[in-house]
């Protein structure tokens, strides 16, 4: 009797294992199948990233529209109430000028002279400093609008006939921590030579004529990014051929 149940109490835990067999098995199988799905995702992944053919562009430079702000006569800076890349809104005081004594003006006292931004924006220039002279209409502060920055790149024609506006670019370089979306807003007209001048061309201006000038523009929720960099730094402009299919070819686009 005692020997009947010692073998019942040794199958138990081979049965144990036995019921358990085919929930591992499923445990297994369903595994294996998750990580061919998460390798077959990757090769997708990869397989499109491979699909995406890029032209790559050096010396994309960041650029804006300038506005200089000067006074309407003559006169020495007596205040410069802003720095170098600070933030005004439109109408803040920017510097003051007393103006040289006109008795045009019906006065031969001197008048002070108040500058103004004339929109919002950023102080890209001090074009005169505090205590210089400064002539009629000649600008005393400099700004630009940081929320219409652009990069600027030059481009060969042959690179242009790979290219379409509105095409997504990837924009690298010193002081992003991560790619800029943009995209290929427009080309600039080519600037021909002088037609009055018979002076030959320089190689660099032949280089210059060779090349046109694309205009990449950020996405809107790059703008931000984009404008706390500074003017006139260069960048890396890397445009995706696939994208924009169908879209007006850059090249016709030059004029």
């Amino acid at each position: 009797m005692t020997t009947v149940v010692e073998h019942e109490v040794q199958e138990q835990p081979k049965r144990t294992v036995r019921s358990r067999m085919p929930a591992i098995r499923t445990f297994l199988v369903a595994m294996l199948l998750l990580g061919g799905a998460a390798a077959g995702g990757t090769y997708v992944v990869e397989h499109r990233l491979a699909d995406s053919v890029f032209v790559s562009l050096d010396d994309a430079v960041l650029t804006a529209d300038v506005l200089p702000v000067g006074s309407t006569g003559a006169g020495v800076v007596t205040e410069v109430l802003v720095t170098e890349q600070s933030r005004v809104a439109a109408g803040q005081e920017l510097a003051r000028v007393k103006l040289a004594a006109d008795p045009a003006r019906g006065s031969d006292e001197p008048e002070t002279e108040v500058l103004r931004a004339p929109m919002a924006g950023t102080v890209s220039k001090i074009d005169i400093a505090l205590g210089g002279v400064v002539g009629a209409g000649e600008p005393v502060v400099t700004l630009y609008d940081h929320t219409r920055l652009a990069f600027r790149v030059k481009a060969s024609e042959e690179e242009l006939r790979d290219l379409r506006l509105d095409m997504a670019a990837r924009i690298t370089g010193p002081g992003l921590d991560r790619p800029v979306a943009a995209r290929l807003d427009h080309v600039e007209p080519r600037v021909g030579p002088d037609p009055l001048s018979d002076a030959p061309l320089t190689e660099e201006q032949k280089v210059d004529h060779e090349q046109l000038t694309l205009v990449l523009v950020p996405q809107t929720d790059n703008v931000d990014t984009v404008s706390a960099l500074v003017p006139g730094l260069r960048f890396i402009a890397a445009i995706d051929t696939n994208s924009a299919v169908g879209r007006t070819p850059a090249v016709n686009s030059a004029g």
